[in-house]
């Protein structure tokens, strides 16, 4: 008898630990509790198209890039700065000179930096 109810024990802590697994997998699968908030801001930024304004310092057509001198980004906490940017539309930059004032618009590329999808010139 004690034999019985000891394999009974046994086999209910066996289906609470599994249980209990099963959850800690789970959890795991959609990013954990440490990761969730790392998580939803990397895809958020991946996402997020943003607003920009400049002076455009170089135009290299053939490369498909612009150099602009723009002002802060708020966004991504970044200062007043230089940058050259990949503009995957090689067409919008037609008629795009050096000393021009642009708007544009920019998002994170999935080689890692900032492209332009959009540029225009700015209103005086």
């Amino acid at each position: 008898m004690k034999r019985f109810y000891l394999t009974l024990i046994l086999l209910c802590a066996s289906a609470i630990a599994i249980q209990a697994q099963a959850a800690m997998g789970d959890m795991q699968g959609k990013g954990g509790m440490g990761n969730a908030k790392n998580t939803g801001a990397e895809q958020g930024a991946k996402a997020q198209t943003l607003r920009g304004q400049g002076k455009i310092n170089s135009v290299n057509p053939e490369a498909g890039t612009v150099n602009v001198a723009m002002g802060p980004v708020k966004a991504l906490d970044w200062p007043s700065m230089s940058m050259n940017f990949a503009v995957p539309d090689k067409k919008s930059l037609n008629g795009l000179k050096a000393g021009e004032n642009v708007r544009f618009d920019f998002a994170k590329s999935a080689a890692g930096g900032y492209a332009i999808t959009r540029i225009a010139p700015a209103a005086p």
